[in-house]
């Protein structure tokens, strides 16, 4: 055996009271659920109606600003806006650029690292948007 962290036991004492009533796990336990993300689904809780569908592009257009971004960052932004929606939980630079590659967004490599110009998004958006637009006029 060594000092190494993954080694060592730590334990506590957590002081319950039979003749008060007094349990001081209820009070860590209250602290704990208190401090997890919103959107984490714990025991006991009722799960989010799963959404039908999101538009991965419409997620991008209110995710992102006006600058460049690393591919690698935006996932992240992803999982903000719908912490339960699956597919982002897992979702990859390297997944996010194919997908963006089958939707028709140009992405670019700026010193070896792939960034999403918005431009380009709302380039495609705009299309889109157009091509709606003539369905309907």
């Amino acid at each position: 055996m060594s000092e190494a962290q993954f080694e060592l036991l730590r334990w506590y004492f957590v002081e319950v009271d039979d003749d008060t009533g007094y349990d001081a796990a209820a009070e860590v336990i209250a602290r704990s659920m208190a401090d997890i993300k919103p959107g984490t689904l714990t025991a006991g809780t009722v799960p989010v109606p799963a959404i039908e569908a999101r538009d991965l592009l419409d997620d991008l257009d209110q995710v992102l600003g006006s600058d460049r971004v690393r591919l690698a960052d935006v996932p992240a932004l992803l999982r903000d806006l719908a912490p339960t929606w699956g597919p982002y939980r897992t979702l990859t630079g390297v997944q996010l650029r194919d997908l963006l590659d089958d939707a028709g967004v140009r992405t670019t490599k700026v010193g070896n690292v792939p960034r999403l110009d918005p431009a380009d998004l709302h380039r495609v958006l705009a299309g889109r948007r157009a091509e709606t637009d003539d369905d309907y006029g």
